[in-house]
């Protein structure tokens, strides 16, 4: 083997030794870098989702001041699916006098109420317009019927201080048994006032020792609501009774109660016993009410009912706007906790689960909520339900934030005038008076 042969191969060995031992070296060194990096990356993305991913809220208990929100069935109607949906929530009603309960320092964050007593919440500055939580929470005001938000809206200023979750009906009831004892004809729908009167004195006579009368109506105010008249004017806080509205509906009840037999036994009573007459006593013939089935379900009155009766220029307006409405106060410190709330108590299967199971007229715009209506009632299966609906509703004049005490002035006049103590000008004068004085009276204090 020659020199140059032997320099060669011994420079190809030590070639081969330097790659060998390079390529080890980057077995070695690279593989655990490549696998630092996967277990690496693996860490980040897991910090990642850390970050990113939304902490349970934390648990939050809201007050409720409730007066009309139906305490029988609140499990099923609220605590239940608010509990599915929104867990971190639990809400607690207001216990006793809501003054005393803000008194003590405690908060409200919601309240329910009929939209005619609005004015006593607003008197306590707790409301404020929850249009601008609509818009953040996404719920259309095309949900619901648009003659109610009008309505919520004129008896608050122009706010909508709280949305509708329970409209109220107008319908005539009416005492199969008493009609059929004494052979006259059933009422039926489409009947106006004059026809009712006339139908009333066919049904108000003693027979069998047992004394009929024909017709109440629950309060006088009741025969005024086609007119949409209320008795405080909300612009200037004053009497607003002497017109033309205010005396057919004085003249109007004074048809009735001069019918033979048909007197009360003091102005006080004028209309408050109506309902025991009719579902007690079962003395009274034709009963012109809101939604009574809780007090007909646990009577036994052979009962039925016909559309509300209206007058000749009022075709089919059977009352107001009468809704309970629910609301976020302006002094809730979790207020998109509490329009949450009222998101699940007035989603379309609770409204649904209401009117099909307890009789609930819904304020939805939703056509199944009539399809349905009182599907899931054996009490009233075999009753014109349709007479409900055939009655429209009308937004009433803006309400004063002091109509419930001009509505307790009203009822003490009339119960006077009806047992003879005025004329119907007269009436109407000194209760003009009277919702002043009391008006003046709150605004002293």
């Amino acid at each position: 083997m020659s020199k140059f042969l032997k320099i060669y191969l011994n420079i190809t060995e030590k070639r081969e030794s330097l790659l060998n031992s390079l390529k080890i070296r980057f077995v070695v060194i690279v593989v655990p870098i490549t696998a630092f990096g996967i277990w690496l990356n693996g860490c980040s993305f897991g910090n990642k989702q850390g970050v990113e991913a939304e902490k349970p809220p934390e648990p939050v208990t809201l007050y409720l001041s409730s007066q009309s929100i139906i305490s029988d069935n609140w499990d099923e109607l609220l605590a239940n699916p608010l509990k599915k949906k929104y867990p971190y929530i639990t809400v607690e009603q207001v216990k006793g006098d809501v003054n005393e309960w803000i008194a003590q320092g405690k908060s409200v964050d919601l309240f329910a109420t009929a939209h005619v007593t609005v004015g006593r919440m607003v008197q306590m500055d707790l409301t404020e317009d929850m249009t601008p939580l609509l818009k953040k929470h996404q719920m259309a005001e095309s949900r619901f019927q648009p003659v109610v938000l009008e309505a919520i809206r004129n008896n608050a200023n122009g706010q909508l201080v709280g949305l509708p979750y329970y409209l109220q009906f107008f319908t005539l009831y009416y005492n199969k048994d008493i009609f059929q004892t004494l052979a006259v004809p059933f009422p039926k729908d489409g009947m106006t006032w004059d026809d009712t009167v006339e139908l009333a004195k066919k049904v108000s006579r003693t027979y069998g020792g047992t004394s009929y009368q024909g017709f109440k109506t629950d309060q006088v105010q009741r025969l005024a609501d086609p007119f949409g008249v209320t008795v405080v004017n909300a612009a200037t806080n004053r009497a607003s009774v002497i017109n033309e509205q205010y005396k057919r509906v004085f003249e109007l009840s004074k048809q009735f109660y001069s019918i033979p037999g048909n007197m009360p036994a003091s102005p006080k009573d004028v209309s408050n016993k109506a309902l025991d007459q009719f579902t007690k006593d079962k003395n009274l013939a034709m009963y012109f009410a809101v939604n009574r089935f809780s007090n007909l379900a646990n009577s036994n009155v052979n009962w039925d009912m016909a559309q509300a009766p209206y007058y000749p220029d009022k075709p089919n307006v059977g009352g107001i706007v009468d809704s309970f409405i629910i609301g976020v106060t302006k002094t809730s410190k979790h207020q998109d906790d509490a329009f949450r709330v009222i998101e699940t108590f007035l989603s379309d299967d609770i409204q649904l689960l209401a009117a099909r199971k307890l009789g609930v007229v819904s304020p939805l715009a939703n056509p199944i909520m009539q399809e349905q209506y009182a599907a899931d009632m054996n009490s009233v299966k075999d009753k014109n339900l349709k007479a409900i609906f055939k009655n429209k509703i009308i937004a009433s004049d803006p309400y004063s934030i002091y109509r419930s005490q001009g509505m307790d002035e009203l009822y003490d006049v009339h119960g006077k005038y009806i047992f003879g103590e005025y004329d119907t000008n007269t009436a109407l004068r000194v209760l003009d008076e009277q919702i002043n004085k009391k008006i003046d009276t709150i605004k002293g204090k």
